[in-house]
């Protein structure tokens, strides 16, 4: 084998070796740019919440408050009738 055809050798290595890096390259910057999505998401959801934080709490707090008055009076009128078929008996 000659120094010319092992230079060609080292040189067909080399090629293949800057192939892959170039590709580890860009699935790098691909996977960097797939992980900044969610910081993008929770800085605009931050920004909406801030925008929007009293009216998403009045909903919050009218809700819950329609929830317990109903198990409220849920409760009561079960409490009712155990009373009243207490009293029949």
């Amino acid at each position: 084998m000659s120094k010319d055809d092992k230079l060609d050798q080292i040189i067909g290595h080399l090629e293949n070796i800057d192939r892959r890096d170039k590709l580890r390259m860009r699935a790098g910057f691909i996977k960097g740019i797939i992980a900044i999505v969610p910081g993008i998401v929770f800085i605009i959801g931050l920004w909406y919440f801030y925008n929007h934080g009293d009216e998403i709490m009045a909903k919050i707090a009218k809700t819950a408050a329609e929830q317990a008055m109903e198990a409220t009076k849920n409760g009561t009128n079960g409490l009712m009738q155990q009373l009243q078929n207490f009293q029949v008996k």
